[in-house]
């Protein structure tokens, strides 16, 4: 029984180590995304650093900010947490302007490498080939991400 007791302690200490609080005090009042230092975040979807401002997200509630490394983390992470996307502020920062607009507003290529490979690179700019946020996360929802080798060949030809 001792060690039972051993191994669970043993192990909800070493769970701990090297775990970045990455999420943990980044805070936004006003409810505006927040720019954070690359690599010192960690996304609570895939548990990966979010090494660079492209492609990353941000979900602001209560003036509390999670960061995502990528928009498909953060709409699956919303699911997950039964969250609904009209009851937070989302932002992403885009590829073609660098800066952080409204996720809803913005316009996603379906092909763009991005950190997780779902490949929903975020524009501010529309185009003809782009898809707005919510199609964006019913794909993502639905697995229809280059993650998928048959949509990967579909949009990619590989």
């Amino acid at each position: 029984m001792r060690w039972i007791v051993v191994f669970a302690l043993s192990f909800f200490m070493l769970a701990g180590c090297g775990e970045k609080e990455s999420n943990v005090g980044i805070e936004s009042p006003d409810g505006r995304a927040v720019d954070f230092k690359p690599g010192s975040v960690v996304c609570p979807q895939c548990h990966m650093d979010v090494k660079s401002l492209t492609d990353s997200a941000e979900l602001v509630r209560d003036g509390k900010v999670t960061v995502f490394d990528d928009p498909g983390c953060m709409v699956l992470w919303m699911d997950a947490h039964h969250i609904d996307p009209k009851s937070v502020k989302l932002w992403v920062y885009t590829r073609d302007t660098h800066r952080w607009v409204d996720a809803t507003k913005a316009h996603y290529s379906q092909t763009d490498p991005t950190p997780m490979g779902y490949g929903f690179g975020a524009y501010e700019k529309a185009a003809p080939d782009r898809i707005p946020f919510e199609e964006m996360r019913l794909r993502v929802l639905r697995g229809l991400t280059l993650k998928d080798p048959k949509i990967r060949k579909k949009l990619l030809g590989y």
